[in-house]
């Protein structure tokens, strides 16, 4: 990742710093390039990247994920801690003090994330690590986010490979299958997980298949059998070496109804407006707003409380985010999960999700693997499963 070292190493120079701390998982990701173990599960657990102008590193983590990181290759400083020793935050604190004074950072100016930790954290962080002077570095973060490298975009574009090749073979598992033996809901969407790992995925973290009336809410506990006649929406994140695909298909189980077809066909028109406004110069909220406006003049019924896509990278859901009150301006380079929300016969949500990359022409579609030009229609015949 020599690319995002220097847009890093830039923009430390730029705003004249002397190093970076970060504490977001995501951002931890960013600036070294690593994936902790479940750590988005555990946020009482930190760990910390610290990158100089020089472009030196040092990692402060906790003992058991010591290893996870030098597996991974890092070959710069690395301090683990020990989370008995002290009272959170000040056993990771004290490592960090450690790890400064390696780097010969007694005495700096240090941009860091600070939205991203506790109040507590940085308070005790101020106190104890005083000679430091601590600078607020969470926007320029975001902006280097915003655009992605070649390297980048094909992590995304592989990942989303994966979610796709997921959700299909758990689709090609369920066929045949639906009166007997029968799946249970948790049953396919474990299936998906699994397939995503079978295709070499790294990770997996938010996942759900909304079945029938379940599907009429955004997100629901998964309970019941899949049953003939219902419509499926199949949800995935998952990354590849840390970089994510979003991923959402909808299937109906058995034949579709004619009111089913006509609701998909009708989320497939709403997209393509959505998909026309994914121009580089223009602003979130417009393209958001262009959707509404399209959705209404149709008569199609339009859920908007999720607003219309948002980026994908080191987080499954990130900057920019095409809805209402984000004015941040498409350029070449963004990486755009698309997703319209409307409603099926049922008040059923209806989505079909796709990730795109901005360019100075038309956007380039990175979740290519299957046209998903019609309802998927559960009907194929397996013997043995």
């Amino acid at each position: 990742m020599i690319e995002i070292d220097k847009k890093i190493n830039t923009a430390i120079a730029t705003e004249d710093l002397d190093a970076l701390l970060v504490i977001g998982v995501d951002n931890f990701t960013y600036v070294s390039h690593l994936i902790l173990p479940f750590a988005s599960n555990y946020p009482d657990r930190q760990a910390v990247v610290l990158h100089t102008k020089e472009g030196l590193g040092g990692i402060a983590c906790p003992i058991d994920w010591e290893e996870a990181v030098r597996d991974q290759g890092w070959n710069g400083e690395l301090v683990a801690y020990d989370e008995n020793k002290d009272l959170p935050p000040k056993a990771l604190i004290g490592t960090i003090k450690v790890l400064m004074a390696r780097l010969g950072l007694e005495k700096a100016k240090i941009g860091i994330d600070e939205t991203r930790a506790s109040k507590q954290f940085i308070d005790n962080l101020k106190q104890i690590i005083s000679d430091v002077e601590w600078i607020p570095f969470d926007s320029v973060l975001r902006d280097l986010r915003l655009l992605k490298t070649p390297q980048e975009v094909k992590l995304i574009e592989s990942a989303a490979y994966q979610s796709e090749l997921g959700i299909i073979t758990a689709l090609m598992h369920l066929e045949g299958t639906v009166a007997v033996p029968g799946y249970t809901i948790n049953e396919f969407t474990e299936r998906v997980r699994v397939h995503v790992f079978e295709f070499g995925g790294t990770g997996v973290e938010h996942m759900a298949t909304q079945v029938g009336a379940a599907a009429q809410m955004f997100y629901t506990a998964q309970r019941g059998w899949i049953k003939e006649g219902d419509l499926a929406r199949i949800d995935i994140t998952n990354h590849l070496k840390g970089y994510w695909s979003n991923a959402g298909r909808m299937a109906v189980i058995g034949n579709p109804t004619h009111e089913q077809s006509a609701a998909f066909e009708n989320n497939l028109r709403i997209k393509s407006v959505a998909l026309a406004t994914l121009k580089s110069g223009t602003k979130c909220n417009e393209a958001f707003a262009e959707v509404k406006k399209k959705a209404y003049e149709l008569g199609i019924p339009f859920f908007e409380e999720a607003g219309i896509g948002h980026g994908v990278g080191v987080s499954h859901r990130e900057a920019p985010f095409l809805n209402s009150l984000d004015e941040t301006v498409l350029r070449p380079g963004m990486v755009i999960a698309l997703d319209v929300y409307t409603y099926g016969p049922e008040k059923e949500l209806i989505h079909s999700k796709d990730i795109y990359k901005i360019t100075e022409s038309s956007p380039t579609l990175l979740s290519w693997y299957k046209t998903w030009d019609k309802l998927y229609s559960v009907i194929g015949f397996r013997s043995t499963h």
